[in-house]
């Protein structure tokens, strides 16, 4: 038994999300490019360098959790527009929500937690090792979050783009990126190709931010010709 697809309604505010979609990554990446980075070869130095950076980091984190914020109001506007009656616009929203919130947690412990041992008072070698697994505590805290937030986005990306797929014209090739990077994403990071330090998060944003562009732009394209797109036929979700 077949039915048709719901069509695209175009909701207040949604052309605005395709700009939004179209150019926030792009500013993120170049925040992200900006991100302090430490060399220390002792604890003491480490700690140093810490305090140093403390209010750069703050800085670049408060940004990229704004865009991130920004990037997950964009998404779930186009999710609304497919019908969130819908089973695969409801999943894909709750793990667009459960991967925004491991991503911005992740960002608060860099950018406010990690930093935050070296500003303690310390007079003695056995305070600054406390300190320095501090800061180890928080990295590590760091990487639970952050993969814990990508996997999760990786795979709401792949049902974003399932659901593109069933629409006619430029949202199957929207779609068919989309979902080859959602799923090539989670095999790298549930099997531990790819590790989120900074590199590996500059390499999978990177990556992100060109889908995004390609659905903003889709998503600019369907609210200037709002019949350049219909939907298919074929069994609803």
């Amino acid at each position: 038994m077949s039915a048709m697809q719901p069509p695209i309604h175009f909701i207040e505010g949604l052309r605005t999300s395709g700009w939004l979609l179209v150019a926030v990554p792009v500013v993120a990446l170049l925040v992200l490019a900006h991100h302090p980075t430490i060399a220390a070869h002792d604890a003491g130095e480490a700690m140093s360098q810490l305090r140093g950076v403390a209010t750069s980091a703050a800085a670049v984190h408060a940004a990229l959790i704004a865009m991130q914020c920004v990037i997950l109001h964009a998404l779930l506007s186009w999710l609304v527009s497919r019908d969130m009656t819908r089973a695969l616009p409801r999943a894909a929203a709750l793990m667009l929500l459960l991967g925004a919130v491991g991503v911005i947690g992740a960002a608060l412990v860099d950018g406010f937690v990690v930093a935050s041992p070296a500003g303690y008072p310390h007079d003695a070698d056995p305070q600054l090792i406390i300190m320095d697994q501090l800061v180890r505590y928080s990295m590590s805290l760091n990487q639970v979050l952050i993969l814990a937030g990508e996997t999760a986005t990786s795979l709401a990306f792949a049902l974003i783009s399932i659901d593109l797929l069933r629409i006619q014209g430029g949202g199957r090739w929207v779609g068919a990126l989309g979902l080859a990077l959602g799923v090539t994403s989670l095999l790298a990071l549930l099997s531990g190709r790819l590790v989120l330090h900074l590199h590996g998060m500059q390499l999978l944003f990177a990556t992100q931010s060109a889908w995004l562009f390609g659905l903003g732009v889709f998503m600019l394209r369907m609210t200037a010709y709002p019949r350049a797109e219909r939907p298919v036929t074929g069994p609803s979700s």
